[in-house]
C-alpha cells in the first residue's frame, strides 16, 4: 500500500466533486449507506464498518484532530492486516452536517443515521447550533430510504426532552429509552469518569416522506464597469437572510487590481470569499477570485453582486 495515499484515501473533498454526490462511486462495492454525524475518534464507525464489510459508512466530523486521529487508527489496523480490502468501506467528510445533508446527499439516499453525544448547546442563545430541530428532522427525513431510521444518543436530559418536542410532524415515529454506557467512545468514558451511568436514546423510524429539495449551486455573475475610482470604493455590508460583511481590501494601482476579502453567512453555512476588481483595457471586471474552495450559492452571488453596486456608486 502507499502509505499516504492509503491514509487520506477515506476523505472526500466536498468542492472538488460533482454535487450531489453519486456515493456508489466513491465505494469500491455497492452497498447500503450509514451516516454517522460528529463520529468523534471513530471508534464506532471504526468497528461497526470491520464487523459489517458490506455496508458503507459515511462519517462526519468537523475537528481536524479527532478526523486525524480516527484516520490514523484505520492506517494502524489496516497496517497490521496487510489487507487492501480492510476497512475500504468508510468514507469521511469534514463539513456541517446540516450543509452536508442539503448538498451532498439526494433524496433518499442514506439507510441509517447515527449521532451519539452531540453537543447540547444548553444556552437559549445557541439553540440555532442545536442538531435535531424540527427543520434538521425533515431534512434527515428527506434523505433516508423508505423505512429508514435515525439513533441519537445524549448525556443531557434537557437535550433529549427538547428534541422530543421538536419531532412531531417530521415524518418519523420515535421510541426513546435510557440506556447504560454500551459504546466506548471518548465522550462516553468522560461522562462515566463524572458519575454519569445513564444516557438517553431516541430511535426515528421513517413513516411518510418529508421531501426537502437539494440545495444546487448558483452559476456565478461576473460584472463590468467602464468607470471606476478605487480610491472612492465604500464597501456596505448587508445583514439579511444572507449575511455579507467585508473584512479588508488590497488595492495595487500599478497592476489595476483590487482584492476584497468578506465572510458570507446563509443559515448554517459560514464561507470566506475573495472578490477580485481587475481593469483590462476598457473595462473594470468583477467576479470571484481564482483558486478558493466553496460552494457557489446565493449568498456568494449577492456578496459579488453587493461589490458591484458599491463599485457602480463609486464611478
Amino acid at each position: 500500500m502507499k502509505g499516504r495515499q492509503d491514509f487520506i484515501s477515506p476523505l472526500v473533498n466536498p468542492f472538488d466533486i460533482e454535487r450531489p454526490i453519486d456515493w456508489s462511486r466513491q465505494f469500491p462495492k455497492r452497498g447500503r449507506i450509514e451516516l454517522e454525524i460528529g463520529f468523534g475518534l471513530g471508534e464506532v464507525m471504526l468497528q461497526s464498518a470491520q464487523e459489517r464489510p458490506d455496508v458503507n459508512f459515511i462519517g462526519i466530523e468537523q475537528h481536524w484532530e479527532r478526523l486525524y486521529k480516527t484516520l490514523k487508527a484505520r492506517f494502524e489496523k489496516r497496517a497490521e492486516l496487510n489487507e487492501e480490502t480492510f476497512l475500504n468501506n468508510i468514507k469521511i467528510l469534514r463539513i456541517d452536517a446540516r450543509v452536508a445533508l442539503e448538498r451532498l446527499f439526494e433524496e433518499r439516499s442514506i439507510n441509517k443515521v447515527i449521532t451519539l453525544f452531540p453537543c447540547p448547546w444548553p444556552k437559549k442563545s445557541h439553540v440555532k447550533h442545536r442538531l435535531f430541530s424540527h427543520n434538521f428532522l425533515k431534512l434527515l427525513n428527506s434523505r433516508l430510504e423508505p423505512e429508514g431510521s435515525a439513533e441519537l444518543v445524549t448525556d443531557d436530559k434537557k437535550f433529549f426532552k427538547w428534541v422530543l418536542q421538536e419531532s412531531p410532524n417530521t415524518g418519523f415515529s420515535w421510541t426513546t429509552e435510557e440506556i447504560a454506557a454500551q459504546f466506548n467512545t471518548k465522550f462516553e468514558r468522560k461522562w462515566r469518569e463524572e458519575g454519569q451511568e445513564t444516557f438517553y436514546k431516541v430511535a426515528f423510524f421513517k413513516k411518510s416522506h418529508v421531501s426537502v429539495p437539494i440545495k444546487k449551486d448558483v452559476e456565478m455573475k461576473a460584472y463590468r464597469l467602464r468607470d471606476f475610482d478605487p480610491q472612492k470604493l465604500q464597501l456596505k455590508d448587508e445583514k439579511a437572510d444572507v449575511c455579507v460583511i467585508f473584512k479588508d481590501t488590497l488595492y495595487d494601482p500599478a497592476k489595476n487590481v483590487m482584492m476584497i476579502y468578506a465572510m458570507v453567512t446563509e443559515g448554517h453555512l459560514f464561507q470566506h470569499l475573495r472578490i477580485v476588481i481587475v481593469k483590462t483595457k476598457d473595462f473594470w471586471h468583477i467576479g470571484r477570485a481564482e483558486g478558493q474552495t466553496l460552494f457557489p450559492t446565493n449568498g456568494i452571488a449577492r456578496a459579488i453582486k453587493r461589490v458591484y453596486e458599491c463599485a457602480k456608486e463609486s464611478s
